[in-house]
This record gives C-alpha cells, sequence and structure tokens, in this order.
C-alpha cells in the first residue's frame, strides 16, 4: 500500500470513529437555551440550560404559574368575603340609624348626610365578577 492509500485509510477509519461517538451522543446536550432570568429564579435551575432540560424547565414553570394563579384567586376571592361582610355589617347600621334617626329633630338630614359619606367610602361589591 502506498503512503497515501494508508492515510485515506486512516482518515476515514477515524472519520468513522468520530460519526459512531457522535451518533451515541446526545447532540441536545450541547444546545443552550437562552432562559429568562425570572424563569430561572422561579424553578431553581442552574443555568446554562440545555435543549435537554428545558422540558422539564418548562414543566416546572407551568406548575409555578398555574399554582400562584390558584393562590391569589383564592386570596381575592378570601378578600371580597371579607369586604362582602363589611358591607352588609355597615348596612345593618345605616339601617338601624334610619330608624333611630325619625325620633331625632333634623335626623332625616343628618341619616342623609351619614349615608353620603358612608356611600363614598365604601362602593357596591362585585358580586357579579366572571372568573374565566
Amino acid at each position: 500500500m502506498k503512503k497515501e492509500h494508508k492515510i485515506i485509510f486512516f482518515v476515514s477509519l477515524i472519520a468513522v470513529g468520530i460519526m459512531l461517538t457522535l451518533q451515541a451522543c446526545d447532540l441536545r446536550s450541547f444546545v443552550k437555551v437562552d432562559v429568562p432570568p425570572d424563569v430561572i429564579a422561579a424553578t431553581k435551575v442552574e443555568p446554562p440550560v440545555t435543549l435537554k432540560e428545558v422540558e422539564d424547565v418548562r414543566e416546572d414553570w407551568i406548575f409555578y404559574v398555574e399554582s400562584n394563579t390558584k393562590r391569589l384567586d383564592e386570596s381575592i376571592a378570601e378578600g371580597e368575603q371579607t369586604y362582602a361582610t363589611i358591607h352588609q355589617i355597615v348596612s345593618v347600621g345605616l339601617d338601624t340609624a334610619s330608624t333611630a334617626s325619625n325620633s331625632i329633630p333634623y335626623g332625616g338630614i343628618l341619616f342623609g348626610a351619614l349615608t353620603g359619606i358612608t356611600g363614598l367610602m365604601l362602593p357596591q361589591p362585585k358580586f357579579s365578577r366572571k372568573k374565566e
């Protein structure tokens, strides 16, 4: 065999070995994905994130968003219930004051001023808000 044929044979053999090695590797682990810092902070993943890991990061992010949205909705519902209770108590107090104002001189004027001030401070609760 000539020297040129030996070089071509060994280069071909090395190229086949490299291709077989690369075929066994997961090339997705070499591709880096630019993940936003907020997602990294929420999912507690260590950068750099590769294409191989990005699906797990995405699932963690979706869980994070959905669970925090659910907690926020529950907090809003509790706040609206508290507001509705306070509004009901104030309404009962105004009804009582309305009944009592009839026996006081100029009670109607005082009651009108009291309800006007109360109406400014306490808008009607939003019971009809639809959740999507």
